[in-house]
Order: structure tokens, then sequence, then C-alpha cells
């Protein structure tokens, strides 16, 4: 039987959850990860990826949109099965959920007093079309990235930010999260004309990152590149220093 004694951080598929604002490296992240890659494009940043060896498929933002999505979902989990994808992005898990919403207001015709969805009835249905498929997505035998929009919560009479979590609806904002083993804040840091771009991995301030392939040893730094081979890379080296018991 394998001994965890035997794991490293490149022997074991990265799944992994990255949040951040537009332009702060999430996609650019996910388009470093082990190569060939199927990207679910919810967000048409496809172009991202561009000279990779990644398959794409887009979704119309409507009921239809959704449809199709479960049907090449089911091909992908299939293709992962049979080798033929090392990769999996959902780009991402925000622009999802509102292709949900498309899906249960297409399913239940009741509306608001305002003609919006419901909040007991499309909201609930939305929470659980996205649970089920990421609930699939986190068991597929491979690497996982599933990025997601930040949602900074301020307090309405002081202005104060009071949370930042990842733009999903109601609880699938905490929910989701748990599902992965690396949740990581995606930043960009600007100095003259040179734009650097970093993934946070501990909770720090109202970002709630963690990473288990660091653990409690503290394997990675707090900040590390946005990029796979280079956070596999920092792992290993980091446990190779510390001695055997």
């Amino acid at each position: 039987m394998p001994s965890c004694k035997d794991l490293t951080a490149d022997t074991t598929f990265l799944k992994c959850m990255v949040v951040g604002k537009a332009g702060t490296g999430k996609s650019v992240f996910a388009s470093s990860f082990p190569m060939p890659a199927f990207l679910f494009d919810f967000d048409k940043g496809a172009l991202t990826y561009r000279g990779k060896d990644v398959d794409y498929e887009q979704f119309q933002l409507n009921s239809k949109g959704w449809v199709e999505f479960e049907k090449v979902f089911s091909q992908v989990e299939k293709d992962v099965l049979a080798g033929k994808y090392k990769t999996v992005i959902f780009d991402s898990a925000s622009t999802l959920t509102d292709l949900a919403m498309e899906r249960a207001m297409m399913l239940d015709p009741k509306r608001s007093p305002t003609g919006g969805p419901l909040w007991n009835v499309h909201y609930q249905m939305v929470r659980n079309l996205v649970e089920g498929r990421i609930h699939k997505f986190v068991n597929l035998p491979c690497n996982l990235v599933l990025t997601a929009h930040v949602d900074i919560v301020t307090d309405a009479e002081s202005g104060a930010v009071i949370d930042a979590r990842p733009l999903l609806t109601g609880q699938l904002s905490t929910k989701v999260p748990g599902l992965f083993d690396e949740v990581y804040f995606a930043t960009a840091v600007t100095k003259g004309k040179d734009t650097n771009f970093f993934l946070q991995t501990v909770p720090k301030g109202m970002f709630g990152a963690r990473s288990r392939i660091s653990g409690k040893e503290r394997h990675l730094p707090d900040f590390v590149p946005n990029d796979y081979n280079e956070i596999i890379r920092l792992a290993n080296a980091s446990a190779q220093s510390i001695p055997k018991a």
C-alpha cells in the first residue's frame, strides 16, 4: 500500500482555488499548470492561454448554456479518466453561478415583484446546481484550478472593509473553498513600471488563504509567484531540508 512518507508536492494532484480581482493573474496562474489541459471558459478569457496545449469550450449566458456545460463536463470526465488531460480549469466560478441562475430562472417561472429572482427559490437552485457540479469537479483525478472573483464587503455606515471572499452566491462563498486543498488569493504589486504577480498562501487580514502542501511546517512562504512549477519547487525544496525523524 502507498505510504505518506513517499509523497511530494509533485506526486499529488494540486487542487487549487484562486481568488482575486480582475487583472491579478488568476488565469495566468492556471495556464502554468501541467498540460494538456481543458478549460471551461466561462469568462471568455481563452486568449490568456494562447500558445498552450489547452482545449476549451465557451458557453452562452442563458439556460441552454448550462445544458451545454453539463454535456461538455460529462465528456471531459471521460477524457480525464482516459488520461487525455492532466489539468482541468474552471475560469471562473463567479460567472458559473451567473450561468446557473439563468438555468434556475428558466426552470421556475416565479419572480419577485420587480421581476427578478426569488431568494428562497432561484438562489437555492443556483446553490444546488453549482455545489453539485463543483463536487464532481473536485473528484476528477487530475490537477484542478478554480478561479473566482473577489467580493470586497464594506460596512454600510463607515465604509470600512469587513470581509473579502469569493464572489459566489450565498453560502457557496464559504462552502466551495472548503472543498479545495489549496486556496490562494491573487495580488499584483507595482513598483515603478514593473508589476509582479503573487499568490497569498496564508490567512492575513481579510483574506482566508491556506495551503495543505505547505502544512504546519510552512513549506511555502506567505507569498509565492503565481506559477505552478515554482510552487512545487518551493514546497519540495523546503520539505527536503527538514531532517528525517
